[in-house]
């Protein structure tokens, strides 16, 4: 069995690890402002390249936020 295949079933929980340390160090380096600015940035890219896709479902997310 390689390395991969024993890792696959962590995935999600190695990804949020790396990015928590990532954002530890933009924390520590350029600080809080500045970090969060660079996370907003980042979500915002982030959905304009997936409404670019075809993969964003905006109808479905302007319905999760206006249920009654």
């Amino acid at each position: 069995m390689s390395t991969k295949e024993q890792l696959y079933p962590y995935r999600f929980r190695l990804i949020g690890g790396l990015v928590g340390l990532v954002i530890a160090v933009l924390f520590l380096t350029i600080g809080f402002g500045p970090t969060l600015l660079l996370l907003v940035f980042t979500a915002i890219g982030f959905l304009i390249g997936k409404w670019r896709d075809g993969a964003l479902d905006i109808e479905g997310w302007i319905q999760f936020f206006n249920r009654d």
